[in-house]
């Protein structure tokens, strides 16, 4: 089959845009395939297993999207499961083995995998060997968060917005640091701010610092902040004005305990920070290797100074860490790499 006739679709058990993985492994190459003149969108359950030579299951392996997968595979359809996550380090709770068998069935059902990162591949071929013949790593695409015009935004949004804004203007001449993100019990997220800030602190005691918090786990950040001597401010992460509230900012903090679930993940955050303008001081993972000439990894008080003493925006490694992320993981690059995929994994 000539891969400009084939038919492809991206599954997921919930489209909102609001999840980064949406956009960065479903939205994204869908609009990249389309650009390069590919028949990609999501799936349809009008056209139905029968109207597709390939699904992409998005992270995606609920008992319906189980049942659209055994469809496909009994008319001899591509089946493609794509994961950004590490279900089997994920914890425990209601639900669990049950999430973690239909993920295995899943893996099971797919003729292909693909992996946002080659650890994550590693990661899941050790528990499941079988699936190790399957996989394919594709990474994730930058975050093209949408520029939204201030007055668009909602009531709350704007109030927001704002607060942070007379925030940051109430200490001129402070390095304004910012994390965001969401948190996953002890495993990842606000559970490891608290290391994080210690350095802020220390940095504190000779060059004045803030930091803010855009998450949407505000009870989170007033038990925390409750510890914290440091400057502090809170804002509810809002797809529409998240863009604009970390521009506010200088550095991204991102602090990461390594574990089995956060070593797999992909250079996303640092990403999403070096395309606003920011700089990065982060604890290093091997998917953040790659960005060690642009961003400071593992020397949090020597990161923290050189951004104090030049401003992210005007540091020439701007200029090249938001090409090299282009060239490597923009729109145009991404979706080759999806396009090659599918083309061969389609034609087998």
């Amino acid at each position: 089959m000539h891969s400009g006739n084939m038919r492809v679709a991206w599954h997921a058990d919930n489209y909102n845009p609001a999840m980064a993985s949406i956009r960065v492994r479903l939205i994204e190459p869908i609009g990249a395939m389309q650009r390069l003149g590919y028949d990609a969108d999501t799936y349809s359950p009008a056209v139905g297993p029968a109207g597709y030579d390939a699904v992409v299951f998005s992270k995606s392996f609920s008992s319906r999207s189980l049942g659209i997968a055994r469809q496909l595979r009994a008319l001899g359809k591509c089946v493609v499961f794509d994961i950004c996550d590490n279900i089997h380090q994920a914890k425990a709770g209601l639900g669990y083995r049950q999430k973690v068998a239909r993920f295995d069935e899943m893996l099971s059902l797919a003729t292909h995998i693909t992996c946002s990162t080659p650890i994550l591949a590693a990661q899941i071929a050790a528990v499941v060997p079988d699936v190790a013949a399957k996989m394919q790593v594709i990474p994730d695409a930058l975050d093209a968060l949408p520029v939204v015009d201030r007055s668009s935004l909602g009531v709350f949004e704007r109030h927001h917005l704002s607060r942070l804004e007379r925030f940051i203007a109430r200490h001129p001449g402070a390095l304004h640091c910012v994390w965001f993100g969401k948190s996953y019990g002890k495993i990842a997220g606000f559970s490891h701010l608290d290391r994080a800030v210690r350095e802020l602190d220390r940095f504190s005691r000779h060059h004045p610092v803030t930091l803010s918090i855009i998450s949407n786990e505000r009870w989170r950040y007033w038990q925390s902040a409750r510890r914290w001597a440091i400057p502090t401010a809170y804002m509810p992460w809002s797809i529409n004005s998240f863009r604009a509230a970390l521009a506010l900012h200088d550095v991204a903090i991102i602090p990461v305990e390594k574990n089995d679930y956060t070593v797999g993940k992909t250079i996303n955050r640092p990403a999403t920070a070096i395309m606003a303008g920011l700089g990065v001081v982060a604890d290093a993972i091997d998917a953040y290797e790659e960005l060690r000439l642009f961003v400071s990894l593992d020397d949090w008080q020597g990161g923290l100074q050189l951004y104090a003493e030049a401003a992210p925006a005007t540091r020439a490694q701007l200029v090249s860490s938001r090409d090299y992320l282009d060239r490597t993981y923009g729109s145009e690059a991404i979706g080759r790499r999806w396009s090659e995929f599918l083309s061969g994994a389609v034609g087998k």
